[in-house]
């Protein structure tokens, strides 16, 4: 009789088999020994995986399973809660020892999230790994303190909000201080902390705590951002749809203060808003420190436009307070046609500009307004302000405000001229859009301009449009060195007022191309849209396209696609073209398609305004500046 060997192992898993002898006795009174152990199921990361990785690539996970004859392989899991982006892995199923990828989402909450992946040997679940990868964003390009500025619309009507906030460059708001403004109140609060991050196409959120429930969405504001350097970006309010919604909505920037020097000499400043009865009001002229902490009104002129009526070059004075640890200032000014003080704080930004926000409204029906703007500083031409050669060359401004309708931003104008040393406006273009009175307006313009002669450097001016008549008197506050000029549309002809700024112009070719951010304001039926984006700019086909972030006041529409068109850039620096996104609206002949006007201060900077608001029922004003990608090969 031929002896049998060993049942093969393929038979693991019963618990005993028999293995019967050969030859001589009977085998009855054998013993049969226990069969060996059979190896179970076991499944390993090959090789560890990583633990942690930057927003913008992507982590190889490989697992090697063993002792499963069937090679059936791996299976991968992805553990997020419902609702939420936690990135992909792809695919979900594996060969033993072949890899999978995991993607992290686009956007995380703060600089650093944690996420969960658990591999499964397909062939016994029970055998499963699980491991934790930490995905780390760009908020180290944001590190500092910031001083920050936007505009909108709350529940009340028109409101704005600045202060100071400090980053800690890993994602965190550790302090700060901040000014709230509307038609009721005008608060300042302290920041009690917050969080920011970055994804690798520069876009991001900032988060800001306050102590104040009445502030933002119960104490907290939430807003987009995009990445421009270092020492700027563009923020817009996008509301967190988990808390109670604010009714807020505003745009503005964020700007890297590198100083806090008390401000001294003087200072072009344009501030735009509504007096306490919600009337459109708009300030602006030049500030004279000529000593520590005092405005004795020498070489100090202001202008104010309240609900139409128009208080040209009055005399104005004041004093200024010193900085606090975040270099806010008070300004408390003294002029003839308001009923009490005006109060501006000013969050310093460096040693020539300020970000002012009115604070004079107590709540209690005293006060002047809620308005806010800039002030820039003069420095050494203060006062020498005397020849027209002060104003000539290119320049190209822009303006929001409102009309005298009573609707909520509802002016809009974007434009350019050349000044000569005679006292002329030539060449000029204005694309002025005015929804509250149905009124658009794309017409060249020529003009005549009045420089203030004791030196203060403002500047009166007067358009004539070639076809649409009597064009709005423009009042420029000079500021020396090339830096923008501060400028107030004071029309009295049609009835609007609104506050701005006008660049020089660089001088022709430009070239609109490579990587910009961007924000706008869209009013809309007397309400408002403000949102931010980044889009990569190709010259070559005359396109853009990229992402934008937009606060629908009641329902926020973050990571939608933002794409346009534009001609040939004009030796003006002016060109036609569209935008396009799916919340514009769509009563024109290409859906939610925009016409729009470019015009460019140089390569790197510009306006947008859109030029077919009677038709689409919207207004929308923008602007652009040439961002720096925060990695190699991010977008």
């Amino acid at each position: 009789m031929t002896c049998k060997g060993w049942i093969p192992s393929v038979l693991a898993g019963l618990v005993s088999v028999g293995l019967y002898g050969c030859g001589g006795s009977s085998a009855k009174n054998v013993q049969n020994p226990p069969a060996p152990n059979a190896s179970a199921v076991s499944i390993a990361f090959q090789p560890a995986p990583a633990s942690s990785v930057t927003v913008d690539s992507a982590a190889m996970l490989i697992a090697v399973v063993k002792n499963d004859p069937t090679n059936a392989g791996v299976d991968w899991s992805l553990l997020c809660s419902k609702n939420s982006d936690c990135g992909s892995v792809a695919p979900l199923h594996t060969a033993s020892g072949a890899g999978t990828v995991y993607t992290p989402p686009s956007t995380i909450s703060g600089n650093t999230q944690t996420f969960t992946i658990e591999a499964f040997a397909t062939a016994d679940h029970s055998k499963n790994l699980v491991t934790s990868i930490a995905v780390t964003g760009f908020a180290g390009n944001l590190k500092g303190t910031y001083v920050f500025q936007t505009r909108g619309v709350d529940a009340s009507g028109p409101y704005e909000l600045a202060g100071v906030v400090t980053l800690d460059g890993n994602g965190g708001v550790t302090s700060g201080e901040q000014t709230h403004s509307d038609s009721v109140l005008s608060v300042t609060d302290g920041i009690t902390g917050g969080s920011y991050n970055l994804g690798p196409d520069g876009r991001g959120i900032l988060i800001i705590n306050t102590a104040d429930p009445n502030i933002g969405q119960q104490g907290v504001e939430n807003l987009s951002l995009v990445f421009l350097s270092s020492s700027q970006a563009f923020i817009a309010t996008l509301a967190n749809p988990n808390l109670p919604i604010s009714n807020e909505t505003s745009s503005g920037t964020l700007d890297l203060q590198t100083s806090v020097a008390p401000p001294q000499g003087g200072y072009a400043f344009a501030v735009g808003g509504t007096d306490l009865s919600q009337q459109p009001m708009a300030m602006g002229g030049i500030l004279n420190i000529d000593s520590p902490q005092q405005i004795s009104g020498a070489g100090s002129v202001i202008d104010q436009d309240d609900a139409g009526v128009l208080t040209p070059g009055a005399a104005v004075s004041g004093t200024v307070s010193s900085p606090d640890a975040f270099g806010a200032i008070t300004l408390t000014l003294i002029a003839a046609f308001a009923p009490a003080p005006i109060q501006f704080k000013g969050y310093v930004v460096d040693a020539t500009h300020m970000k002012l926000i009115e604070s004079d409204n107590s709540g209690s029906g005293t006060g002047v307004g809620s308005t806010a703007g800039l002030a820039i500083g003069q420095g050494a031409a203060t006062g020498t302000f005397t020849n027209n050669s002060s104003f000539s060359g290119n320049y190209v401004f822009g303006v929001l405000g409102e009309d005298l309708s009573g609707v909520l931003t509802s002016l809009a104008s974007v434009g350019q001229f050349s000044a000569d040393t005679s006292g002329n406006l030539n060449q000029g273009y204005d694309d002025e859009i005015l929804t509250g009175f149905s009124l658009e307006i794309g017409d060249g313009f020529t003009g005549t301009y009045t420089l203030d002669s004791t030196g203060t450097g403002r500047v009166d001016s007067n358009i004539n449009y070639t076809s649409n008549g009597t064009g709005p008197e423009l009042i420029f506050y000079l500021t020396g060195n090339q830096t923008p000029a501060l400028v107030l549309d004071v029309d009295a002809t049609i009835g609007s007022l609104g506050a701005g700024a006008a660049y020089h112009q660089a001088s022709p070719p430009f070239s609109f191309n490579g990587k910009y951010g961007l924000f706008f304001t869209q009013g809309t039926s007397g309400g408002e849209i403000d949102a931010t984006a980044q889009v990569g700019v190709d010259a070559s086909s005359g396109t853009l396209s990229g992402v934008v972030d937009t606060n629908l006041p009641l329902s926020p529409q973050p990571n939608t696609s933002l794409s346009g068109t534009f001609g040939a850039v004009s030796s003006s620096g002016r060109s036609a073209g569209t935008l396009t996104n799916t919340f514009f609206p769509s009563l024109g002949a290409t859906l939610n398609t925009l016409a729009i006007d470019y015009y460019l201060i140089d390569s790197g900077h510009g306006y947008f305004i859109e030029t077919d608001s009677l038709s689409q029922g919207v207004l929308t004003l923008g602007y652009f500046a040439a961002r720096v990608p925060l990695c190699s090969t991010c977008p």
